[in-house]
């Protein structure tokens, strides 16, 4: 556990306002901040056309042309429609005293589109607001009622500006239209979603290039959050797992300020890195500064203990069965029968420059995520016979390397990928550990389900690529504390449902990059940076996670032990609450505090404490250092 000293130095305060709403990958609003509480509040544009088809204009998908522009908060991209015809859309969102949007769309056709409607779409939670009321302009107010209306439209007129209350009178939605706008209330259920659904007109009929909807709009949303009292049990005694730390990917975007300032910051307890293949097969004899860079970087780790694995994407078309016949970036292509020597040696051949001019020896070797297919796909079957054939070679050349099992695309029941190579002693003689990617979060069950694979097979269990959203990389969704709470969130499920020996972070580096960078190169280290290294750099390298609990949803607990000393790490992912601990040993303690704005606060505390006040949206964690 490093000093706070060393960590203060980065967590100054910054000048950036709290955020108040959060967003997708396209632009839609997902939800409204205040006083510590995120309200679902969602909302985007959509069109509608006979046939009861409904078209999301901003689609949350990897796949499409979507950008953001800068820290404008500005998205804009072009959605087909399913018969063919498409439109651009333009978001720009505004947080200031209320979060305003200004939205837009453009049929981008030659003849009319027959359209039924044009509309914004609002999902007011209903959760939070029914048995309240919705008041349109200064118009009586409609009751929200629990049961269902003979009539699911509550509302229909026009109307500039629409107040939901809940029955409370406390949390109250504001909403407010650029003029006098048909609007539409229902209460609406469809699949998963349950809301008092808005519908703001923006045009009807038929739609022209020249027609040019758009619309201009503020959102406001008050009321005081009650933060549950919260109780969190530690049992010191009672030991779970080992854990050795938290590790990183350093795959790609490495030339990024943000990866000098990880490597200086977060002890690393496990890395993994690219085998560049393609780049390398042209490379080989003499490597170029892109592998300069990557020996220098994996050297670095290798002297400092820290064990590392190797995972190849991509390979030379040649390699492929299908060579020069698929886009770059297709998924699942195979490897030819007739060329695994061939590669076989590719990949030995860069293990021996590794190990004869930079003394580094990657502790495991995989294929990255070769359930999906990204981007060399392998079946359960093919899976086993590859992981004999590598670690065969492997073996025979005299190389540490051992094979990393698995190495999926995300943890929802993929555990019964392995099995098929854990039936197989042959192929198990090669395998030091397990792997899946947590893209999309899993629920407890499949969690605890690779923890059982692992467990069954005396083997660790790493989650190779810790991260939340797959897609956040095509226009910097992660960069946010909102996305930042989730991450943690989901690190803390992870250890206490999977129970690995390392999450790996994807990436320490300018992808999903944990903080910006200014003019000057220099990094701009805000809340979302400050929790996870105050994740890595307090958790003790090689120790042991220990029993812990908590009675709140909203508050989620981890805690770690080692040669007598004790890691607490709270996370609070709403509202300000009281919390009481209960199963600290006697101190010295001390607190470290993160929030959104201000980052690794330290408080000394007497005594083991029993009661702590949480901030809102922060993560806490009492610190005892060993006798």
């Amino acid at each position: 556990v490093l000093p706070l000293a060393t960590l203060m130095l980065t967590a100054a305060l910054t000048s950036a306002a709290a955020e108040r709403a959060v967003y997708d990958s396209a632009g839609k609003l997902t939800g409204l901040i205040h006083d510590g509480t995120e309200v679902e509040v969602r909302a985007g544009l959509q069109v509608r056309f006979e046939g009861g088809v409904t078209v999301e204009m901003q689609p949350h998908d990897q796949r499409s042309p979507i950008t953001r522009d800068g820290h404008e908060l500005s998205w804009k991209g072009t959605t087909t429609f399913p018969n063919s015809a498409s439109a651009d859309f333009a978001v720009c969102w505004t947080e200031g005293t209320d979060v305003a949007v200004a939205a837009s769309l453009a049929y981008t056709g030659r003849g009319p589109l027959h359209i039924l409607a044009a509309e914004y779409v609002i999902d007011v939670p209903r959760g939070v607001f029914v048995g309240g009321t919705v008041r349109p302009d200064a118009a009586a107010p409609i009751p929200l009622t629990a049961t269902k209306p003979a009539d699911p439209a509550l509302l229909r007129g026009e109307a500039a500006t629409l107040a939901f209350v809940d029955a409370a009178g406390n949390w109250q939605f504001a909403l407010t239209l650029d003029r006098a706008r048909p609007v539409v209330v229902t209460d609406h259920w469809e699949g998963t979603i349950r809301s008092f659904r808005v519908r703001v007109g923006l045009h009807a009929g038929a739609w022209t290039p020249e027609d040019k909807p758009a619309l201009e709009a503020r959102f406001a949303l008050t009321g005081r959050s009650a933060g549950a009292p919260a109780r969190v049990t530690v049992d010191p005694a009672t030991s779970l797992y080992p854990f050795d730390g938290f590790g990183a990917n350093y795959c790609w975007g490495t030339e990024s300020p943000v990866t000098a300032y990880t490597l200086e910051h977060f002890p690393l307890a496990w890395s993994r890195h690219e085998l560049k293949a393609v780049l390398w097969d042209t490379q080989r004899d003499a490597p170029g500064p892109v592998f300069q860079d990557d020996f220098a970087r994996i050297q670095r780790i290798q002297r400092a203990g820290v064990p590392w694995i190797l995972s190849a994407w991509r390979l030379p078309e040649r390699f492929y069965t299908d060579p020069n016949q698929k886009p770059f970036g297709t998924f699942a292509r195979q490897v030819a029968a007739d060329r695994w020597d061939e590669l076989l040696e590719l990949i030995g051949s860069y293990l021996t420059h590794l190990k004869t001019h930079h003394q580094a020896e990657p502790d495991m070797f995989s294929f990255n995520e070769p359930d999906l297919g990204v981007n060399v796909g392998f079946s359960p079957e093919a899976h086993r016979e590859m992981v004999k054939r590598i670690g065969g070679f492997l073996q025979a050349r005299g190389f540490k390397t051992k094979m990393l099992l698995g190495d999926t695309a995300n943890p929802r029941d993929t555990h019964r990928y392995v099995l098929a190579t854990a039936a197989d002693a042959e192929a198990m003689r090669h395998v030091a550990a397990v792997s899946f990617h947590s893209w999309g979060n899993g629920t407890p069950a499949q969690y605890a389900a690779w923890s059982d694979v692992a467990r069954w097979l005396g083997v660790p269990l790493l989650v190779g690529e810790a991260g939340v959203d797959p897609g956040a990389y095509r226009n910097a969704t992660y960069d946010s504390f909102a996305y930042g709470l989730r991450e943690i969130a989901q690190y803390q499920d992870l250890l206490r449902h999977a129970r690995p020996q390392s999450l790996l972070y994807w990436q320490y580096t300018g992808d999903y990059a944990l903080a910006r960078a200014g003019a000057d190169g220099a990094v701009i280290p805000g809340g979302r940076l400050w929790m996870h290294q105050q994740l890595c750099t307090l958790t003790p390298h090689h120790g042991t996670a220990v029993a812990s609990t908590s009675d709140q949803p909203e508050v989620l607990v981890s805690a770690f032990g080692k040669d007598g000393a004790l890691v607490v790490h709270v996370l609070n992912t709403g509202a300000a609450r009281q919390l009481s601990l209960g199963g600290l040993p006697a101190g010295p303690w001390r607190s470290v505090v993160t929030t959104e704005l201000q980052g690794l606060r330290e408080t000394p505390l007497t005594g083991a404490p029993d009661s702590l006040a949480l901030p809102a949206r922060s993560l806490t964690t009492l610190v005892r250092k060993a006798p």
